[in-house]
């Protein structure tokens, strides 16, 4: 109420004052140009003359001081218009009618927008975006009630509550009006990280702050008072400008961040209202000004282009699913462009031959809107193409997403990095927010095999099929709650589903092959592993006591006799035997697993190696028994990774980080050396890793960082991939 009151009160001390008939609208370092809104009551001045001074009293030498006239009083004003001159103007009171002539549309606008705050505040006070637009609709009413009013020449000259009013509205309540504006931006998504009381607080003050800081620069840089206040009238323009830009930038970053239908109907909502208002004041006053250099509707209407923006307010937080919002985007953001580009090639052509070709601007212009007829058709066309594009990703163009996804497909090296690529490359190329692939496992069992994005409203589902069996599912969401896929899409993605369906059969093919060979590892370690234990604690120790009695026995017998000698045999060949034991013992698996666990084997390994690389070990090992197959996986990659930092890195520490939870183990060994050789050959040692990583199902990668080497191993403890 308080910015409402002040432009009241400046509308009440504009209409109270001695009066010239004039309204300032551009400031200049010596005068100010005005505007005359009646020019039948003229008395002598023009739109467009520059006052440079009044009774005497020239404006550059400083604002105000000139005793106010009474009403009646005949000044004398130097003006320049084609040259210095003088005239004479009688002092009178202001007619308010002329004024509203000039400003009926603004004024409609900002009663509009301040009918809607009011209605909102009040009926809807849980929505916390209705107070700053409460805020940001008085403060443009309040400052718009006094820039209708207007400012006269002469109180330039007189100075005094009429200048400082006017002032007020138009600088101060008219940037806290935008410092809201910004505050409403980060109240509509509903995001309670754009809402901290810090972001709020810097929202509403920025704007103030900025115009108080300018207004001290332009103390500083500025020769007198008019172009002082030219410098902080340009501060406002750039001032408002930036709040605009600012929450425009918030608001698509909103909507692409957000997954709720309802914040994302709102900001469709106000965007449309917003694109709507642009198209209206382009088509309506702006283009035919530049073009023809007059106005298709009356000047003072120009505020009703802001009503599709009022009205977009009022469904984005009143009825957010009224009507269909996609369809009006679309269609706006067509004719803003088809409307653009025709004008500025009618203009261009125009000129060109004009100027080129010395024609008449009859002649220029008839030729121009022939062009502009003809290319009406196909730049709509080019427009509609654009624009369905960057909504819909390449709908409109089948055959050009099936291209693309087959080399997409084709470029991939990895089988485990084919289905990522798809759905990548369908998200993308339909503008769709989730996009995933599952396998089929059993009747009715699927398993997500790759995902992008995350989904937003209903998702639907298309079976993937190869030779009439289905093999997995393509399942695709919609844009929103409120934007189902169209038949267009769902053709597309049927289209894209028997594409896909024989990639899916072959990575499900690698899959179980990959599986397969992983658990033939897995049998093959464990079987080793029980014949270690068979050998070492079994078949050795029952070898050891045939070598024991055997001893025992050939005591007992004569020493030339013939049975101590095939006794004696016999130990021999039972020692050689048990050393052969303990031989194929070690080469079926390492006895330090066995004997100390993962973590101390590899402890154990590194200190036998010799070098001047220090190495250190750590991380976590297995609460129970852990798999056969990934234990010596895990222990044959670390120490190959020791082994290679030691001889090759010519590094000083080496740093071993084995990582054990429910789903994998992670192995990593990093150095400080001077890293791979660019360009360099796989090595038999680099090979053996990679081929131990695979063999069960995981991966490995060799990089080199900043400083070093880093070899890093996830193996799955499931059976069949990563994890």
């Amino acid at each position: 109420m308080v910015l409402v009151l002040l432009g009241l009160i400046g509308v009440a001390v504009r209409l109270d004052a001695p009066a010239d008939g004039t309204v300032v609208s551009f400031w200049q370092v010596d005068g100010a140009i005005v505007t005359v809104p009646d020019p039948a009551a003229s008395q002598g001045l023009a739109t467009g003359d520059l006052v440079t001074g009044i009774a005497g009293h020239r404006l550059a030498d400083g604002l105000g001081g000139l005793t106010p006239p009474v009403l009646g009083e005949q000044l004398t004003y130097d003006i320049v218009r084609n040259g210095p001159r003088q005239v004479t103007v009688r002092v009178d009171q202001v007619d308010p009618y002329p004024l509203l002539v000039a400003g009926w549309g603004n004024l409609i606008f900002v009663f509009s927008l301040a009918a809607l705050a009011s209605a909102l505040y009040f009926r809807r006070p849980e929505e916390p975006a209705t107070t700053p637009l409460l805020i940001t609709a008085a403060g443009l009413l309040g400052s718009t009630l006094a820039h209708e009013a207007g400012l006269p020449a002469l109180a330039l000259a007189t100075g005094g509550p009429p200048l400082w009013l006017y002032n007020l509205n138009i600088i101060g309540v008219y940037s806290i009006a935008w410092g809201a504006a910004l505050a409403f931006a980060l109240e509509l998504p509903r995001d309670d990280r754009w809402r901290r009381r810090s972001l709020l607080t810097a929202a509403y003050g920025a704007p103030p702050a900025l115009m108080v800081a300018w207004m001290g620069i332009a103390v500083i840089i500025a020769p007198n008072g008019l172009r002082w206040f030219d410098l902080v009238y340009a501060g406002t323009t750039v001032t408002v400008a930036g709040t605009l830009v600012t929450g425009a930038v918030l608001g698509v970053i909103a909507y692409r961040r957000s997954r709720d239908s309802l914040t994302r109907s709102r900001l469709r909502w106000i965007a449309g209202g917003s694109i709507a208002s642009a198209l209206l004041g382009l088509a309506g006053w702006h283009l035919p000004e530049i073009i023809t250099g007059q106005q298709l509707l009356p000047a003072g209407a120009i505020g009703l282009s802001g009503l599709p923006f009022v009205l977009g307010i009022a469904v984005a937080l009143r009825r957010h699913q009224l009507f269909d919002i996609e369809r009006l985007a679309n269609r706006s953001l067509v004719y803003v462009t088809v409307v653009a580009v025709l004008a500025a090639g009618y203009a261009g052509l125009v000129a060109l031959l004009v100027s080129g070709l010395s024609l008449s601007g009859t002649a220029a212009a008839a030729l121009a809107a022939a062009a502009a007829a003809l290319a009406l058709a196909p730049l709509r066309n080019a427009a509609q193409r654009a624009v369905n594009q960057l909504m819909y990703g390449h709908r409109d163009d089948p055959a050009g997403v099936l291209a693309r996804l087959g080399t997409r497909m084709q470029a991939v090296i990895l089988p485990d990095d084919v289905l990522p690529a798809v759905v990548e490359t369908v998200a993308q190329s339909l503008r769709l927010p989730y996009v995933a692939i599952d396998l089929a496992y059993g009747a009715d069992s699927f398993r997500v095999a790759a995902e992008h994005g995350t989904p937003i409203g209903n998702v639907h589902t298309e079976t993937l099929t190869h030779h009439g069996a289905a093999v997995g599912r393509l399942r695709v969401s919609e844009r929103g709650r409120d934007e189902p896929l169209e038949p267009a899409d769902l053709e597309l993605v049927r289209s894209l589903a028997r594409e896909v369906g024989p990639a899916v059969q072959a990575v499900r093919l690698h899959q179980d092959l990959v599986r397969s060979r992983a658990e033939v590892v897995a049998l093959r370690e464990d079987e080793r592993r029980r014949l270690r234990r068979d050998l070492h604690d079994g078949l050795g120790p029952a070898l050891a006591a045939i070598g024991l009695k055997a001893g025992l026995a050939a005591r007992e017998v004569p020493p030339d006799s013939t049975a101590r000698g095939l006794l004696g045999e016999i130990g021999t060949e039972v020692k050689a035997s048990l050393g052969d034991i303990r031989r194929l013992v070690e080469a079926l698996r390492p006895p330090a697993l066995d004997e100390l666990g993962l973590l101390d084997a590899i402890r154990s390994r590194a200190a036998t190696l010799t070098g001047d690389v220090s190495i250190d070990v750590s991380g976590s090992d297995w609460a129970g028994a852990p798999p056969a197959a990934i234990e010596i996986a895990a222990y044959r990659i670390a120490v190959e990774a020791m082994t290679n930092a030691v001889r090759h890195s010519g590094g000083t520490q080496c740093v071993v980080s084995i990582t054990v939870d429910d789903d994998a183990v992670e192995v990593m060994v990093r150095d400080d050396g001077h890293g791979l050789v660019p360009d360099r050959k796989p090595g038999v040692g680099l090979r053996s890793m990679q081929e131990r990583a695979a063999e069960v199902g995981g991966t490995l990668s060799v990089e080199s960082a900043a400083q070093g080497t880093i070899v890093s191993a996830r193996l799955p403890l499931s059976l069949g991939g990563p994890s």
